[in-house]
């Protein structure tokens, strides 16, 4: 049939993703080979859906059964009025198999229904919230009147006689932004159905079947999804394209004129030079080699569990401890001690020597290093994964592109490998192509590279 010469290239690809996560929708088919594949004809749904099925027919894939429906709100209200928030976790998995939990955070405008999403290793704190508000009001392009919470939502410290108590950092926050809130009960459902539906949707349309590399990798593909896929598509409740809606209800918002610092929000300590902080009359430690001379700050919250973190001034969090009732206690493990400079140090030592030219390869690895300190080792490993899959040649070629081009990332220097590798092979007529995540570094507002390399095109030819 026409609909298996249109898709038959895309047939290996399909089976691969089906095999790895069996319970993957159609539409999730879909938005991954619109992800992967730059030459993906224009096709409807409907297509995608009937060839999805006859693949899982073919290759004896079937799909878990699944009887969950999602809430859909009906009663529509003015732009710019509201935005609703909520946070979400998946259990995803990582190259080597084990598994990675990553928490996000979702904000949707009410109206149009236009998305953001960001993604944290670690459980989002006070301080954490505040940026990632501040990351979706500058997505959006403003700030909407009012904010729709949960009551158990960690911006809360408790109710106390009926009356909702603000956290002291994200009341100043609110105040500063001047945004009114709304807070609504667990079973109050009709006030909350929006935003949940977009928690599920963030699950089991971009989360589920994808491997964890890095956060910052994690959230590069995130905001891709959202451009192509998450406000891009025709929305089933409203038949209408959040990404145009927007476009009407951006004029509504309130502007968001200067940035706010997120460390305002909070209380600055100075780091002494054993890599310590005091607080109530104990010492907590922080990472050897916090301490950067005279005067080095950091910032501290209490969580809701009574636990001192402590961020840096990129807002990086950097230690987490429970909070000691004595005086005069250290606490902070044997780990804060440790300098894990130097196994890092080895692991790129070792990565570099399966290369035939090992100085490149580690000149190339510390320019990765430079440029995300935080996630060099996820991205060494990552490389390592790719000597371990492709020929000697082909990786050799690949690092040469990549430190030729300045490309100083692990899954990009991977898609460039998959490019030399397929060229290597012929195995199929289709040029296969190259998936760039970080070729555009502006990190929203744009429309993004899908995996068209025609940035590198004429290096590779």
């Amino acid at each position: 049939s026409s609909r298996d010469k249109v898709l038959d290239p895309y047939e290996v690809f399909i089976k691969s993703r089906l095999e790895a996560c069996s319970e993957a929708s159609a539409a999730q088919v879909h938005d991954w080979l619109k992800e992967h594949f730059s030459d993906l004809p224009d096709v409807t749904e409907k297509t995608v859906f009937n060839f999805v099925l006859h693949v899982r027919g073919k290759h004896g894939i079937p799909k878990p059964f699944c009887n969950q429906r999602d809430y859909e709100k009906v009663d529509e209200l003015p732009y710019g009025k509201q935005a609703q928030v909520d946070f979400g976790e998946y259990n995803m998995t990582t190259e080597d198999d084990k598994r990675k939990k990553v928490y996000f955070f979702c904000m949707s405008l009410c109206r149009s229904r236009f998305k953001f999403l960001f993604l944290s290793e670690k459980p989002f704190t006070t301080l954490m919230t505040i940026i990632a508000h501040e990351k979706a009001f500058q997505y959006f392009g403003g700030i909407p009147e009012v904010m729709v919470y949960d009551q158990d939502t960690l911006m809360l410290v408790n109710e106390n006689k009926g009356e909702l108590i603000l956290t002291d950092a994200f009341r100043s926050y609110v105040a500063y932004r001047g945004f009114k809130l709304h807070f609504c009960r667990k079973s109050d459902p009709e006030s909350k159905g929006k935003i949940e539906n977009v928690v599920r949707y963030v699950k089991y349309n971009f989360l589920r079947g994808r491997i964890f590399v890095d956060i910052d990798t994690l959230n590069g593909q995130g905001i891709a999804w959202l451009n192509r896929t998450a406000n891009a598509k025709e929305h089933a409740g409203t038949k209408k394209i959040p990404d145009q809606q927007w476009q009407i209800e951006k004029e509504f918002l309130n502007p968001v004129n200067e940035i706010f610092t997120p460390q305002e929000a909070l209380k600055s300590v100075t780091i002494r030079k054993d890599n310590v902080i005091n607080y109530k009359s104990n010492y907590y430690r922080v990472p050897l080699g916090t301490y950067q001379g005279s005067g080095t700050k950091a910032w501290i919250e209490i969580s809701d569990d009574n636990r001192l973190i402590i961020y840096d001034a990129d807002n990086n969090q950097i230690a987490s401890h429970q909070i000691s009732t004595g005086k005069g206690e250290t606490i902070g493990g044997s780990h804060y001690k440790r300098d894990r400079s130097s196994k890092i140090d080895q692991l790129i030592d070792q990565v570099s020597s399966q290369f035939d030219d090992p100085g490149q390869a580690k000149e190339y690895l510390l320019q990765i290093k430079q440029k995300m300190p935080r996630n060099i080792r996820d991205q060494a490993l990552h490389i390592k994964t790719q000597i371990k899959r492709f020929d000697k040649d082909v990786i050799n070629r690949s690092l040469a592109f990549c430190v030729e081009s300045k490309i100083f990332r692990a899954t990009d220097f991977e898609s460039v490998a998959e490019k030399f590798d397929a060229e290597k092979q012929q195995a199929t007529e289709t040029s296969i192509p190259v998936t760039i995540n970080t070729l555009n570094h502006a990190e929203y507002k744009i429309t993004p590279d899908k995996s068209d390399i025609s940035d590198y095109q004429s290096l590779m030819n």
